[in-house]
Formats: C-alpha cells, sequence, structure tokens
C-alpha cells in the first residue's frame, strides 16, 4: 500500500511539472504578442514567436522526464518517435484529414459557387507569403504537430491512461489541451474572429482528443502518426481561405468521427 501510494504521488508530481513548464513556456511566448494585440505595447517579437510557443508541450515532457522514477529520455524517445507500429496507421492518420479535406472542398464549391482558389490553399498570412504549401505544411508539423504532441500523446495521455479508460484520458487531455490555447483568443486572428464559434472549436478540439487517442494507442504510443494527422489538419483549417467554409466542414467531420469511436475507447481501461 505504500508503495503503491508513492507511485501516485510521484505521478501527480510529474503531472504538475508537466502542466506548468507546458503553460508557462507557450504563455510567456505568446503574452508579448497579446499584449501588442490589445494594448498597442509595442514589445519586440521574434519572426514566428507565435509558433514558437507551440513547443510549450514537448519542455513540459522533458522537464517531467527529468523527475524521480522516469525512464527518462532516451526509453521516452523509443516509444515516442518508433516506427515499429502497423503501417495502417500511417496511412489513416495522412488519409483522414486529407477525406475531410476533400469533403471539405466540395463543400466550399457548392455554397460557394466556385472551388478554393489551389494557388492559396493551406497558406496563412501567419507565415511569410514565399512559403509555398510543402514548406507551410512542414512547419506545422514541426512546430504544432511535433511541439504539441510530445507532449499531449507523447506523455499526457499516456501517464493518464495508467489510471482512467483511454476515453476518459482523451477527455483530460481535451480539457488541458483547451486551457492552453487561451491566450491566443486576445491576440491570433483565427481566434479572434470565432464568436460564438468558439463553442464548436471546443467541440471540436474535444472529439479530435478522441481521434487521436485512438491513433496513438493503435500505433502503440508512437506520435509519428499523429504528427502526421495534426500538420495535415492544422494545413487544412489554419489556412486563410479555410476561415469561412472549410475549417467548419472539417471540424464537424471529426466531431462525427469522434462521437462514433466513443465507445470503443471507453471500453479500454487503464
Amino acid at each position: 500500500m505504500h508503495s503503491l501510494v508513492k507511485s501516485d504521488s510521484s505521478s501527480t508530481k510529474k503531472l504538475i511539472v508537466f502542466i506548468l513548464v507546458t503553460f508557462g513556456f507557450t504563455w510567456l511566448c505568446w503574452l508579448p504578442l497579446l499584449l501588442n494585440k490589445q494594448f498597442e505595447a509595442g514589445l519586440p517579437v521574434l519572426p514566428g514567436q507565435f509558433y514558437l510557443g507551440s513547443f510549450g508541450p514537448l519542455l513540459g515532457t522533458l522537464a517531467s522526464l527529468k523527475q524521480p522514477g522516469d525512464e527518462g529520455f532516451a526509453a521516452w524517445c523509443r516509444t515516442a518517435f518508433s516506427l515499429s507500429f502497423p503501417k495502417k496507421w500511417l496511412i489513416l492518420a495522412a488519409g483522414l484529414p486529407l477525406a475531410y479535406g476533400a469533403v471539405a472542398i466540395l463543400v466550399h464549391t457548392l455554397i460557394t459557387g466556385h472551388p478554393p482558389d489551389m494557388r492559396q490553399f493551406g497558406l496563412t498570412s501567419d507565415l511569410p507569403p514565399q512559403f509555398g504549401i510543402w514548406m507551410t505544411s512542414l512547419v506545422w508539423m514541426l512546430t504544432f504537430g511535433i511541439g504539441e504532441e510530445s507532449g499531449w500523446r507523447g506523455y499526457l495521455l499516456p501517464q493518464l491512461h495508467q489510471r482512467y479508460s483511454l476515453f476518459t484520458s482523451a477527455l483530460l487531455v481535451a480539457v488541458i489541451w483547451m486551457a492552453w490555447h487561451l491566450p491566443a483568443f486576445w491576440f491570433n486572428e483565427s481566434y479572434l474572429g470565432m464568436g460564438f464559434g468558439v463553442l464548436g472549436w471546443a467541440i471540436s478540439l474535444t472529439y479530435g482528443s478522441v481521434v487521436l487517442a485512438w491513433i496513438c494507442a493503435g500505433s502503440r504510443w508512437s506520435i509519428v502518426p499523429v504528427i502526421v494527422w495534426h500538420g495535415i489538419f492544422d494545413l487544412l483549417t489554419a489556412s486563410d481561405q479555410a476561415a469561412e467554409i472549410m475549417a467548419m466542414v472539417c471540424s464537424m467531420l471529426v466531431i462525427i468521427h469522434g462521437i462514433l469511436l466513443m465507445k470503443i475507447l471507453g471500453k479500454r481501461r487503464a
């Protein structure tokens, strides 16, 4: 009994360290952007400082791995970046957001009467104009792909799954994930324009957490497939062209997919 209590205490401490470092680094990176936007503070910022904040969850993971009782960085890397998983999960991880995007293009065409401008497809004004779709995709995967998923699915999800079902763990990750985004609602144009759409965003993020938990567990806890999913999904939904219709359609499809997965994940006990 004593060893069990000690183990729970150690696990809780590691989760606290993870959250403090994750939120601390990201919010410090985003604070000057928020102050400049809301109060015209004129604070100096680095090029791409918004994207720099995406590495908070990765740094939170590294800080947690230094706590006593953890297997360490090398052991974590062997699992998180392993390629020893059924490759169907990599195909699913790439295919699902591409399928969402195909449906979103169709809906955009039906509603507006014309297809999206493929010369601007996936591009965002947050990045230099000379960045094409391939460079933009790489940026998303290296920042909000690796930066976020190293923490959310690479560390936090399996830690929570030691105590809870996979579905409950995915929901807990979603709550923390939502809170982590909060400063962006006061400076990032994609979030500033949401209005009441923030409710749809929250629901979509929750079920996105369910979908990614399903992919991660199926991939034997490798985050390689979820990095691919996350990068492609951000490419489709965070682009300037997606703001009106495409992002909403992709989010709706994620919600439907997440609802269908609820029972499957609920059966996967801790």
